[in-house]
């Protein structure tokens, strides 16, 4: 987790998709968030990435596209488009939140990656979302309203998570990222986050200046490597090397 003034961050991210229950989900992305006095009900928070999570999406299994926001402490919120206020997509975007994306990596096959962009734009105080596949440019493809937010993101981001989280359920284990464990034996086929640039107040972009060390709060289940040179795998079971 980076804490400190931020206007937006850029990450490239690879995509899997597998076969889970209602009660399931596992997804990947980034979080950025504002938590404003330090009470509960003044955290504000956007969040982009992919997602596998039957309940949602009609019990198919698919990888969708997905964004969430909240504000007063999640007084106010709504996954994708799912609100009469909230996102509010680009005219001729060449994907919406909650569209599947397709096609998606295989861990011993090629990689598919997305890179999300989000920036808090000058002029109106939006947050504005890019997105990218396979290392194409990032378009515009919507943006959330300054005035979804009461302080906190309305004026800029103070935290931002890389990473990846799954809900169990009741049915055992689920993976996150590709499933397998980032190690000496696994890496080629661990899920990795890269290109992570933080954008400052001008809107310039660079990667992120400084290593940090991974957290997981699971470490028995799920493992993260150090982020270096704005890189780190991540992941966890239930994919084994064979």
């Amino acid at each position: 987790m980076l804490a400190g003034e931020y206007y937006g961050v850029s990450v490239t991210m690879d995509v899997y998709d597998f076969l889970l229950t209602n009660d399931q989900y596992s997804l990947a992305g980034v979080r950025i968030f504002n938590e404003g006095d330090g009470a509960a009900t003044s955290l504000s928070v956007i969040q982009i990435g992919w997602v596998v999570n039957p309940g949602t999406f009609g019990g198919d299994s698919a990888t969708h596209l997905f964004g969430f926001w909240s504000a007063d402490g999640n007084k106010h919120s709504c996954i994708n488009t799912n609100c009469v206020t909230g996102f509010q997509p680009e005219a001729g975007a060449p994907i919406a939140l909650g569209d599947v994306i397709s096609p998606v990596s295989q861990p011993k096959g090629a990689k598919q990656t997305i890179t999300i962009k989000v920036t808090k734009d000058s002029e109106s105080g939006d947050w504005l979302v890019h997105y990218g596949f396979n290392q194409g440019d990032p378009k515009l493809i919507g943006r959330y309203p300054k005035s979804l937010f009461t302080g906190g993101l309305a004026d800029r981001a103070t935290h931002i998570n890389i990473g990846g989280a799954v809900q169990a359920g009741n049915t055992g284990l689920v993976p996150m990222g590709s499933g397998y464990i980032p190690s000496n034996d696994s890496m080629a086929m661990a899920a990795s986050f890269s290109n992570i640039e933080i954008i400052d107040r001008n809107g310039k972009a660079s990667l992120s200046a400084h290593d940090f060390p991974g957290y997981t709060s699971n470490p028995n289940t799920f493992s993260v490597s150090p982020v270096i040179n704005g890189q780190f795998f991540y992941g966890g079971p239930y994919r084994t090397t064979t």
